[in-house]
């Protein structure tokens, strides 16, 4: 019996019958910190990986407060993913302390400031302003400008500090003037495409037996997103150009407007974080913002309260409707705005819709 096994077992081999079944590989643990990144890390990971969101999707990123089971996430995940520039406002001392080599997958984007400045002040950039296709000709407007490449020319402080206003700083650390920069990136899909590159790239280091997968999977979202762009601009060519002028709730649409052409003339909140407070007599000039402009449309969060945009809108003496859009997340599963891709089609009907009507 001895001697029929020796002869079975070469046999095996010889036919390439392995006679240890292979251990099937455990996918990697990936925890990302909005429901947005996590969406575009399946896309890329597939089977290969399982995501995670920290915050869930439908939520205000901005006001999230973490739970005891998120820091367990984060110490148990093999890969951590973050927006950075100041995002993840909540959960940025947990994340330093117990994933302190997080990946940001934002890195390589070219920023805008979140801080807004007239046409007719002196920049420090020579970066075109993210409106310049819509500018009006009174040059009284403000503008978002863009900064530089996120982690190459800019390092764009978690924490902007307004000491940094001051006249402190040396010819090359200009950009510091403008304040923090801007992180609601995926308002334009050029900039999801360097995410989708980012994290193949970390998923490739992290399971390099698997990472010309990882890349391969990364290029056909790309060119979703491609795809997707060149919907958009054959859905915002039926505006008429002079209704391309918008009002926010918070500042989340600027690299939106940047990409497409649109002006945005203001904001019901006064910031690019959904927490800031509004004085009344920020509203007493956005309503006559609102009035001078002729503009449309108030465009509103459905994960905040958009009371105060309606208290704004029915001060301005005529029809300005406030159309709520997914904004920092997606929304719940199985809605029209479940995934990315989605998410974005779901907002530009949404904005052209108003402005057309």
């Amino acid at each position: 019996m001895k001697r029929l096994l020796l002869l079975i077992v070469p046999l095996l081999a010889l036919f390439g019958i392995n006679q240890f079944p292979a251990q099937a590989q455990s996918p990697l643990k990936v925890v990302a910190t909005t429901s947005l990144i996590a969406d575009v890390a399946k896309n890329i990971g597939g089977d290969l990986v399982d995501v995670t969101a920290i915050i869930p999707a439908g939520s205000d990123v901005h006001s999230y407060i973490p739970a005891p089971q998120d820091i367990a996430r984060i110490i148990d995940a093999d890969v951590v993913l973050v927006n950075g520039l100041g995002m993840e406002e909540g959960l940025l001392e947990i994340i330093e302390e117990n994933a302190p080599d997080a990946h940001i997958v934002s890195l390589g984007i070219n920023v805008l400031s979140s801080d807004h400045h007239h046409e007719d002040e002196e920049t420090h950039s020579d970066e075109p302003v993210a409106t310049e296709e819509a500018d009006h000709a009174d040059g009284d407007h403000h503008e978002a400008e863009y900064l530089g490449i996120y982690g190459v020319d800019v390092e764009c402080d978690e924490h902007h500090d307004d000491e940094k206003a001051e006249d402190t700083h040396t010819e090359d650390e200009e950009h510091s003037d403008h304040g923090a920069c801007d992180p609601h990136v995926w308002q334009n899909p050029a900039n999801v495409a360097v995410w989708a590159s980012n994290i193949a790239t970390i998923f490739g280091e992290a399971d390099s037996t698997n990472a010309d997968i990882y890349l391969a999977n990364a290029e056909a979202y790309i060119t979703a997103l491609t795809t997707l762009s060149e919907e958009i601009r054959v859905l915002i060519d039926s505006i008429p150009e002079e209704n391309r002028i918008i009002v926010t709730n918070h500042n989340f649409l600027a690299y939106f407007a940047a990409e497409y052409g649109f002006e945005v003339v203001g904001t019901v909140i006064p910031s690019a974080s959904s927490m800031a407070q509004v004085a009344p007599q920020d509203i007493a000039t956005l309503v006559e913002v609102i009035r001078t402009e002729g503009v449309r449309a108030i465009f509103a969060e459905y994960s905040v309260s958009a009371d105060i945009a309606q208290t704004i809108a029915d001060e301005v003496g005529f029809e300005v409707a406030v159309v709520r859009l997914y904004t920092d997340s997606l929304g719940a599963e199985g809605s029209e705005a479940s995934a990315y891709l989605d998410f974005m089609r779901y907002n530009v009907t949404a904005i052209v819709t108003a402005l057309t009507n």
